[in-house]
């Protein structure tokens, strides 16, 4: 009696072809789940890290946001509000920005802590990227307050701020130079006019020195005759 054999269409049945067979049709399909279980994973895992460094850079900047809060006569606060937006500022605030920033930047002392200070509240007036901030560069280089300061001093008196437009001022103002004994050297006028813009600032650094965030785009003065 002839021995019988597993026959397929294609001939004789592989004996390890069909164990291959068997294993993918048992053991395959958990494989390819983990698998894709383990890019669930990781995919998880990384929009976690994400998400958690986002939070902490969020949580880690300062943002200073100043409210207003109005009282009335005993002192009871009738109205808080923010104050994340300026309201259009007081000609008379804007005269003394302007008044400020033109003494700053033109005073010359022998007190060298006073005019560092003077000029940070200078340059903390200045908007940065503009013609303003480079001629005010130029300025400092080619009359450094610290190096005429060893051998005069220089006061200013403002005499007059007035609107030309709603964005340039002008203003002018007499100088006092005296050598280091006191004694007067010479005593100029000067006028500038004053292009400036409105930036309302958002730090607590910032606030400090400019509150309302006027800043010069353009700065033009010269000697009067």
């Amino acid at each position: 009696m002839a021995k019988e054999e597993t026959m397929n269409k294609d001939g004789p049945a592989n004996p390890y072809v069909e164990a291959r067979r068997e294993w993918n049709e048992r053991y395959g399909s958990y494989i390819a789940r983990a698998r894709n279980w383990r890019i669930m994973a990781i995919l998880a895992g990384i929009t976690s890290i994400m998400a958690v460094g986002g939070l902490v850079y969020t949580s880690a900047q300062n943002r200073f946001i100043p409210y207003i809060v109005e009282v009335d006569k005993l002192g009871a606060a009738v109205a808080v509000g923010l104050a994340d937006r300026a309201a259009p500022a007081d000609q008379r605030i804007i005269k003394a920005y302007i008044t400020r920033f033109i003494e700053d930047a033109r005073l010359v002392t022998s007190d060298t802590t006073a005019q560092k200070a003077a000029i940070n509240r200078v340059y903390s007036m200045i908007a940065q990227g503009t013609s303003g901030l480079t001629k005010l560069n130029e300025y400092y280089k080619e009359a450094s307050p610290f190096k005429r300061a060893e051998s005069e001093t220089v006061s200013v008196e403002i005499i007059s701020v007035l609107p030309i437009t709603d964005q340039t001022w002008q203003c002018e103002w007499s100088e006092t130079a005296r050598n280091l004994q006191g004694q007067i050297k010479a005593r100029i006028r000067w006028k500038a006019s004053i292009a400036v813009s409105f930036n309302p600032p958002n730090d607590e650094k910032q606030i400090l020195l400019n509150p309302l965030g006027m800043f010069a785009v353009d700065i033009n003065w010269a000697q009067q005759l």
